[in-house]
């Protein structure tokens, strides 16, 4: 049923960000118009804003997708947050599981050694490292979480992932 509804969650903030602008042409109204459509289709807050789309089921899973969102009040104290990029991708699930997805500013290497050290001050220990032709896949553990952060470059840009995880 989680993964049903994750889906949904995805799909209505995809196809809320791709009507975004067509929306902005229309004005309020119609942005009023498509949040209550996905309100109604998660069961749950839509907020829909130039920046993008923010989302909040009736569980507490919250996901938003944009440029420069905000990391939600609700992501977990424990795992620190990347310094140095561009936020666009961020969710956090009630059971405290948290995913973001940054743009950074230099290489795939700079950015993993730059979230790797702010792992480190936060107490956490790297378990895994490793170079998959080009993507840095890295696993680190402390806190209370498993926290794993992929970072790579595509079309000249660097992207981190972060996806922590409640220890069990």
């Amino acid at each position: 049923m989680r993964t049903l509804r994750s889906r949904a969650v995805a799909a209505v903030a995809v196809a809320a960000l791709a009507f975004s602008p067509a929306l902005a042409a229309c004005g309020q109204a119609a942005e009023e118009v498509a949040e209550q459509a996905a309100e109604q289709a998660i069961g749950g807050d839509v907020e829909v804003n130039d920046q993008g789309v923010t989302m909040t089921d009736e569980e507490g899973n919250e996901v938003a997708i944009g440029e420069d969102v905000a990391v939600p009040d609700n992501w977990p104290a424990e795992v620190p947050l990347y310094e140095g990029g561009t936020l666009q991708m961020v969710s956090v699930q009630a059971d405290g599981a948290a995913t973001a997805m940054w743009l950074a500013e230099g290489t795939p290497a700079d950015a993993a050694a730059a979230y790797g050290a702010a792992l480190e001050d936060a107490g956490f220990t790297a378990d895994s490292e490793a170079n998959m032709g080009g993507m840095i896949v890295n696993s680190y553990t402390g806190n209370g979480f498993t926290v794993s952060m992929q970072v790579l470059e595509a079309d000249g840009q660097t992207s981190l992932m972060v996806v922590a995880e409640p220890a069990a």
